[in-house]
């Protein structure tokens, strides 16, 4: 089990508290696909009802936070940057270099997710039934108040060349990151066909949730100066600093029990689903989706996180502070021992915490167009709010996809308007077969003049069986 690995440098040395924030944990663009087969069940678990599959298996999928910055270190850093071993203290895959916020503005939003084999199989006649099981492994980066001095410290680097000279102060600044593995079990039926006219399909997933850490840090207040130490190198210095950070347990050898063990956090969350199938088109392709329209709505990851008492928090001050990229990366490495190696850990009392899940409501519309050519409009709204460290956000976000699918190929061109960002962002996703790759926000990975500068990428592989008769 691995967690991700902080882009925390973001946050500069706080920030690098490894936080978490999710704000659009879906594949932008290919989640509406009539392809997705169960990666399409965690926007809305009612959508793999009535599947022209016998069975979906995901073999693997990741989907991560990334800038432009990824392409420059690609032959040196690992595809897999973002996760590190949750249970171990070596950094396995490189600087924490690459990834990069969905969104602009004071707050910090990034994510990781590695979607472990998954599946589902079809029962009765035309599927009416179907039964699937998934597995998951989410990562959260999340901080608010995040002050201009410390967001530019991790978009440019404090060795980079790129950083500017600069003083000021800021006040509650708080960053969070979590880690959990979920396994669930999806119910879907289809309760309604009438053959050209309509078709409901119900559908829902219990899920039970393994926490591997909750850490945070939040500075009250402080003063800052950037200054260089000489020409490629800054070096932030903070004065007067107020600060509180805790985590949930320190790191622990891990095995196969450690998912179901007291030690770490558990807990439970479901996602509920109804999706509505209209019309059909003449002559359509017997093995590809007909229907003139489709409506779906959900309510995911509607639960909490709990961890016994075992951890640590710590509050104090400072009068001064000097924050280096090395030690940037330090923190970025191994987010509890940096924190206590320049924080120190006087008085400590002991920090038991539950998290609530970023509840979203999911709505989309789907039309199609014409043949095997169709429009998506998804929103994606928060439902639950509150404040860090007690609470992982989603950001609203609107999307607006054309989309070309097929058996064998599909082609997606998603523009997308996240909460908090001036311009929407244009992406696109491809799939060849059982493989897909696709990015939320491709001009930032290719122009450092695009703002915001974070594009989620993602890919996978999967295998699917079509039904011997073709009755969809």
């Amino acid at each position: 089990m691995k967690q991700l690995r902080s882009i925390l440098t973001l946050a500069g040395f706080f920030a690098l508290i490894s936080t978490s924030a999710l704000r659009a944990q879906e594949f932008i663009g290919q989640h509406s696909s009539n392809y997705a087969g169960i990666n399409r069940a965690t926007f809305n678990p009612s959508s793999i009802a009535g599947t022209r599959y016998r069975y979906h298996i995901n073999l693997v999928s990741f989907n991560t936070t990334v800038n432009n910055r990824y392409f420059k270190y690609f032959r040196s850093d690992a595809l897999f940057h973002p996760f590190r071993n949750a249970y171990a203290e070596s950094d396995m895959y490189g600087k924490s270099k690459l990834t990069g916020t969905l969104t602009q503005g004071n707050n910090v939003n990034v994510l990781a997710e590695l979607r472990t084999p998954s599946g589902y199989v079809g029962v009765g006649r035309h599927n009416w039934l179907v039964v699937g099981f998934q597995t998951r492994l989410r990562g959260f980066v999340q901080g608010t108040g995040v002050p201009s001095a410390i967001f530019d410290a991790y978009k440019y680097r404090l060795d980079d060349g790129l950083t500017t000279a600069s003083t000021g102060s800021f006040t509650n600044f708080t960053m969070n990151q979590h880690s959990y593995f979920e396994t669930g079990l999806t119910f879907a039926a289809m309760p309604l066909r009438l053959d050209g006219l309509i078709r409901l399909k119900v559908g829902a997933t219990i899920k039970r949730l393994s926490g591997a850490r909750n850490v945070y840090l939040t500075i009250k207040n402080a003063n800052y100066q950037v200054k260089p130490l000489n020409a490629t190198e800054y070096v932030m210095e903070l004065g007067n600093v107020s600060y509180e950070y805790g985590y949930t347990q320190p790191v622990q050898a891990f095995s196969l029990g450690s998912l179901f063990s007291s030690d770490y956090g558990s807990g439970a969350a479901v996602d509920l689903g109804a999706t509505v199938e209209i019309g059909r088109i003449r002559q359509h392709a017997e093995n590809q989706a007909n229907y003139i329209a489709r409506i779906g709505v959900a309510l995911t990851d509607a639960g909490k996180l709990t961890y016994a008492a075992g951890g640590k928090q710590y509050s104090g001050s400072a009068s001064k502070l000097s924050i280096t990229q090395n030690q940037l990366i330090d923190i970025g490495n191994n987010a509890v021992k940096g924190l206590e190696t320049i924080l120190g850990t006087a008085k400590p009392t002991d920090y038991a915490h539950t998290t609530t899940l970023p509840r979203t409501l999911n709505i989309d519309a789907d039309v199609q167009l014409a043949k095997a050519f169709f429009v998506n409009a998804t929103w994606i709204k928060p439902t639950n709010v509150g404040t860090l460290p007690a609470h992982l956000a989603q950001t609203q976000v609107f999307s607006l996809t054309p989309r070309f699918e097929g058996e064998d190929v599909e082609f997606t061109l998603p523009v997308t308007w996240w909460e908090g960002n001036d311009k929407p962002t244009i992406g696109f996703s491809v799939r060849f077969g059982p493989a897909y790759i696709g990015f939320s926000n491709f001009g930032a990975l290719a122009s450092k003049a695009v703002q915001p500068r974070g594009s989620l990428a993602y890919f996978g592989i999967q295998l699917w069986g079509l039904n011997d008769k073709k009755d969809k």
